[in-house]
Parts: C-alpha cells; structure tokens; sequence
C-alpha cells in the first residue's frame, strides 16, 4: 500500500498514526540496518535486538518526532549510537565475567592455583556485595541482564519498565560497579 511512498512521506504518515507507514520503514531498513549493526557486533542476536530497540523508540516517539535530514541518515545515526551504548555498557562486565571464568577454568592449568583461587574468590564476593548495594531497580536490572543474559526487551517487559529505564539502570549500575571494582582491574 506505502510501497511507492517516499521516507519522508512515510514518517509523516507515521505521525498521523498510520501503523502500515511504520511497517513500510521497517521493512525497506530491517536487514540493511542488521547487517550494518552486525558489521561491528559480530553477533545477529544482538544486532536485531539493536535494530528492534531503535524502531521501538520510533514508535513510541511517534507523535513527537523530530528529522532534520532525511530518514535515512536519521536512522543509521540512531542505530550507530545505539550500538556504541550497547558495547560501552556491556564492556565493563564482560570483561570482569571474562576475568572471572577465565582464572576459574585456568586454575587447574595455573603455576599459582591457590593464589588465582584466592583472587577469583574475593572477585566473585566483591561483584556479590556490590550487586547488592546497587538501589532496588538497578540490582533488578543488573542481575537480569548480566547474570540471567535477558535482552533490554526482555527486561522492560519483566519489571513492566521502558526501554530507556532500563538502559538507564543497566548504564548506573556498570558505572557503579567500575567504581566499586577498581581495585580488580589492572
């Protein structure tokens, strides 16, 4: 029906409410903006979840939204800006998860297995009591995403939270635990 639409046609039909112009804009970038995403990310799971996220956000900002330049240039900015959160907000605790799993399958193969096991025990009860000093929500969060591996959607529909709560959470609590955690990074 939209499919000889412009994309600037379609977002203002957007606007108006029409749900099939949002259908048209999805499909005409969905697999452009995946394969974009995976580029860098390597991974097609959180490339749609990436992609998913922005559209989301489009439609609930609908209404309200704001594109000075052409769709598409709007749509690729929002999706690289969205990817470079999602990487700055999941380094910080892969890379201590991966210090932690790392020590504890090496510590068979180790020189020093006791000292790594000491080192991998007071880690492990450093992220424990930090988790647990998190506020309420963002221990919520933090827990579903790194340690249960929910997706951003997956949460928001869990605590029944927008999208933007939870990368709020997810961004306080890595801030947090990179604070807490100093000592264990060198």
């Amino acid at each position: 029906m939209y499919k000889g639409f412009t994309d600037e046609q379609l977002v203002e039909l957007l606007k108006q409410g029409k749900d099939k112009a949002f259908d048209e804009l999805y499909f005409r970038y969905r697999d452009l903006l995946v394969r974009f995403v995976y580029m860098r990310m390597k991974s097609v799971p959180v490339s749609e979840e990436i992609v998913q996220e922005v559209f989301t956000t489009i439609w609930e900002r609908r209404k309200t939204l704001v594109i000075q330049k052409k769709f598409s240039a709007y749509i690729y900015t929002s999706v690289r800006y969205v990817t470079l959160d999602y990487i700055k907000s999941h380094k910080i605790t892969d890379q201590y998860i991966k210090e932690v799993s790392d020590r504890s399958s090496n510590d068979h193969n180790s020189t020093n297995a006791t000292e790594d096991s000491i080192y991998y025990e007071e880690l492990q009860e450093a992220v424990d009591k930090a988790t647990l000093l998190l506020p309420k929500k963002s221990k919520e969060v933090f827990i579903l995403s790194r340690i249960k591996h929910y997706s951003n959607k997956e949460i928001a529909e869990e605590l029944n939270v927008s999208h933007e709560t939870v990368k709020y959470h997810i961004a306080y609590a890595l801030k947090f635990m990179r604070n807490y955690l100093g000592e264990f990074n060198y």
